[in-house]
């Protein structure tokens, strides 16, 4: 392992857009940011990345674009700890981190606000084009976002309208008829009025075999400085998604059959679309000096619609791959809702006070639609009904030939959630500030699993309705010690709430309805030092984590609504990372998690499934004239265990070279996984069927400024 990341920091020089400024370089630092900047999603209290006790990355935008990562996935995981564990059925977004798997443990949130999940599911945002930065905390979020992100949290903060006019423009195309289309335009609309907006347009075949791929981002957004002290703002975001229709290959013995692994083994008319569509009225008022006020109010409509048959095994008999879980599912999801909080500026006697108060309140609706209701006379027949193709011939074939199920309205529900949230930082002396925090939540959910007759009719005289109230209180304390000005020492004791259903406040089962949540605590002690006049930062963190009583999917059970429990688990590890200017024409960045992660199952305690015990980042970014970048990124996930089926280790190195043919245009290419790894890059969710990750894959891209 030393020698890999031995030579693969000896090779790698991270990717980089060629500018007509020299010290233009150390503007876009791959992870990471001065520890004087002020975080947005460490705390409420806008305080400095030195002063927050927590561990937070700042990813740049342009980083993320110079990269191509097009995905937030995709640039999210480049820092310390965080692994891609994204599927068709969870998204596309699921990540795992420190040490725990599943869309509950790592909090979404969209210019910080959390919008929450439906069985697993998170689609917005997705796409980077229209993204300021994406800053990454580490540690329970719970007590500033609400249930959830019991390992974490990343908040994308969009670009924001600018008073003079701009403009950006990217043309992309690549092998497997990739193309991707960028545009972004902001100026003023008047003497207090700005506008933005961006486009993105990105379609691929793959590399797999009816694996095209279609997706489309508009971000619009209006601000008005009504007076000196209050802007008011809108914001309107659209995505609408038409992914990879894929779910892996199955596995033969313990490894990849290398005649399987170019095969999409999906039917021929598999659809899966997400479309999500968002609006927000925001206020921000300067009351005084010493107080302000942010305000929100929003509406977030979802709608998700899969057809697949998504699972398959490998026949040894028949050397025939048989596949299984025909569905129909669509999730139709409204919330809406608004938040508000107040910041003061204060004294307690001599020390400084800063204080944050703050309320929110969503009201979440749902259709759900799927052919597996088991009181529907036409549902699908789990294991019966398959079909079986052959690998060496593929005939993708239909979906009807393998079920002639039915889908109809299958579960409703409605959930009203409110929470009450408090921060304060006082700063004891100039050298040892103390941070609190709190939060409470109440979270009613009227869920009902609708039943029907033999002949398909809805049978309104039965009554399955459910109801569940679960009220979380969740705080964090911690502290932070300036060694010098350049060092600080913090530590910090946090809880965090999730859901019994796996971060799902949208649906209820009979078996949970007294179920309260799942209970996480942490402990974390760290150090952030800045050194050779901020040339160089470094960060390093040790934690550990406990949650008990844990809900997953049943491994044994294709039905994807069972669930067993996982009495506790824990996880210990340690986090470090670096960023180095080593020049006007270097910077580096390096990083790397090692955790060691289990669960007590009742019956013994095993790893924990799908949990990397060490993951690394590394790249550098050197300008070799003016005009032009090269560079490369490396990332490492160690194995992944999965009962006696690993997922095995990998690393993949992304290479980059940037020319600017003047101070407004400048051109790249990028190969993608250069040396043409063959790796998973996730297990579908009955294991041992694993997503091939994309191979090597040649771009060229044309930016203009105008």
């Amino acid at each position: 392992m030393k020698t890999i990341l031995a030579v693969a920091l000896a090779i790698t020089t991270s990717v980089a857009m060629a500018q007509d400024d020299e010290n233009s370089i150390e503007e876009i630092l791959v992870i990471g940011k001065e520890l004087t900047s002020v975080s947005e999603s460490g705390s409420r209290l806008s305080l400095t990345l030195k002063e927050i006790p927590a561990t937070v990355d700042v990813i740049d935008g342009d980083a993320m674009r110079i990269r191509r990562d097009i995905s937030l996935l995709e640039a999210v995981t480049r820092s310390a700890g965080f692994t891609g564990a994204g599927n068709p059925g969870n998204g596309g977004t699921s990540i795992a981190a420190r040490g725990f798997t599943g869309q509950d443990v790592v909090t979404k949130l969209y210019d910080g606000n959390n919008y929450y999940t439906m069985a697993g599911t998170i689609t917005f945002p997705f796409d980077t084009w229209a993204v300021e930065r994406v800053e990454v905390l580490k540690g329970p979020a719970s007590v500033l976002y609400g249930l959830g992100g019991i390992a974490g949290a990343y908040n994308v903060v969009p670009k924001s309208p600018s008073s003079e006019f701009g403009g950006e423009l990217r043309v992309s195309a690549g092998e497997d008829g990739e193309r991707y289309y960028g545009l972004g335009l902001t100026g003023a609309l008047s003497d207090s009025v700005t506008g933005r907006i961006d486009y993105s347009d990105g379609t691929s075949d793959n590399w797999v075999n009816n694996g095209s791929s279609d997706t489309q981002m508009l971000a619009v957004a209006l601000e008005w400085q009504a007076t000196d002290d209050l802007t008011l703002s809108f914001r309107y975001d659209a995505g609408d998604q038409s992914p990879l229709r894929y779910f892996g290959v199955p596995i033969v013995g313990s490894d990849f059959d290398d005649d399987l692994v170019g095969l999409n083994l999906s039917v021929g008319d598999t659809d899966i679309n997400y479309d999500d569509e968002i609006t927000r009225l925001i206020a921000e008022w300067n009351i005084s000096e010493s107080v302000s006020v942010n305000a929100e109010l929003f509406s977030l409509e979802t709608d998700r619609f899969w057809q697949t048959v998504e699972t398959y095994f490998y026949n040894q008999a028949s050397g025939m791959i048989d596949r299984f879980d025909p569905l129909i599912i669509r999730h139709e999801m409204e919330q809406t809702g608004g938040r508000v909080n107040f910041a003061f500026d204060s004294q307690l006697g001599a020390m400084p006070l800063k204080m944050s108060l703050g309320f929110e309140t969503t009201d979440i609706s749902l259709d759900y639609t799927s052919n597996f209701n088991g009181s529907h006379p036409d549902s699908v027949d789990w294991g019966g009904d398959f079909d079986s193709v052959d690998p060496a011939n593929f005939i993708a074939g239909s979906w009807y030939d393998v079920s002639d199920s039915v889908a109809a309205l299958d579960q409703v529900s409605d959930a009203t959630q409110w929470a009450v949230f408090g921060e304060a930082q006082l700063k004891v002396t100039d050298k040892l500030a103390l941070v609190a925090g709190i939060r409470h939540d109440n979270i009613d959910t009227d869920y009902e699993r609708l039943t029907y007759d033999a002949s398909g009719n809805r049978d309104t005289t039965v009554d399955n309705s459910v109801n569940q109230e679960i009220d979380p209180t969740m705080y964090r304390f911690g502290l932070a010690y300036d060694v010098n000005a350049d060092t600080a020492l913090y530590g910090q004791l946090s809880t965090g709430e999730t859901h019994p259903r796996g971060g799902d406040v949208v649906r209820v089962s009979n078996s949970l309805r007294e179920a309260d949540t799942v209970e996480v605590e942490q402990y974390e002690i760290g150090l952030k030092q800045s050194l050779l006049d901020e040339r160089l930062t470094w960060n390093l963190a040790i934690f550990d984590i406990t949650r008990k009583n844990m809900l997953i999917d049943d491994p044994d059970s294709s039905d994807p609504t069972d669930f067993t429990t996982v009495p506790e688990q824990n996880a210990q590890g340690v986090e470090i990372g670096f960023n180095y200017a080593a020049s006007e024409k270097l910077i580096a960045y390096a990083n790397a998690a090692h955790v060691d992660s289990e669960r007590d199952t009742g019956a013994g305690d095993i790893d924990t499934p799908y949990a990397p015990e060490l993951t690394a980042n590394v790249g550098l970014l050197y300008m070799v004239t003016d005009a032009i970048h090269i560079g490369a990124d490396y990332r490492y996930v160690d194995e992944r265990p999965y009962q006696n089926q690993p997922l095995p280790s990998y690393s993949v190195v992304d290479v980059s070279m940037g020319y600017a043919i003047n101070e407004r245009v400048r051109l790249m290419v990028n190969a993608q996984n250069v040396f043409d790894e063959v790796y998973a890059t996730a297990d579908h969710w009955t294991g041992g069927q694993w997503l091939v990750g994309r191979p090597r894959t040649m771009s060229m891209t044309l930016d203009v400024d105008f």
